[in-house]
């Protein structure tokens, strides 16, 4: 089971790239090439993938600007992380050396109180597919304040570098 990703219908490129970006950090999403498909046909072709969510991702003025969450099935977002901006795998100066395609996911509870709310939203947003425990062999989704806004980031937990992308938000809503 996985989480599918996937765009809104006219995607940038940059949009994509976040999805592949995402798609290739940990073993919990994979893409779907939405095209001019619908809402409806994408929850089936969820379904039939087995695939416990969708994640859609939105574009706005050439890059990704919201992410929403949705069950299977259900036409209402569970949760929706509205995007300030995105540093890709090519951007960053430094990424871990190894693939961390097929490895798991794994959501540390943060340091900081005030990320509690941004924790518990992810919590929800990724279901069974964060653990909580980090292995040997993990893709650990970070969270920390950068500059004054929410930061999730990947870590490869073997070397201890960036392997996916970095999000900064500029807010977030769950339970909606």
């Amino acid at each position: 089971m996985t989480i599918l990703l996937t765009t809104s219908l006219r995607p940038s490129q940059r949009t994509r790239t976040l999805c592949n970006d995402l798609a290739a950090c940990c073993a919990a999403f994979s893409t779907f090439t939405r095209g001019k498909t619908s809402l409806p046909y994408l929850f089936e072709y969820a379904r039939s993938k087995n695939s416990s969510k969708l994640w859609l991702v939105h574009s706005r003025f050439g890059g990704p600007s919201l992410i929403e969450c949705y069950k299977t099935g259900d036409p209402r977002p569970v949760a929706s992380l509205l995007i300030k901006r995105v540093q890709l795998i090519r951007e960053l100066a430094v990424r871990s050396p190894t693939s961390t395609r097929h490895r798991p996911l794994v959501l540390p509870a943060p340091e900081r109180e005030d990320l509690i709310p941004l924790y518990e939203c992810l919590k929800q947003m990724l279901g069974e597919h964060a653990s909580p425990n980090s292995g040997a062999k993990a893709t650990e989704l970070r969270l920390e304040f950068s500059h004054g806004a929410p930061e999730i980031f990947f870590i490869d937990s073997v070397s201890k570098l960036p392997c996916g992308p970095s999000i900064y938000l500029r807010s977030f809503r769950c339970g909606l």
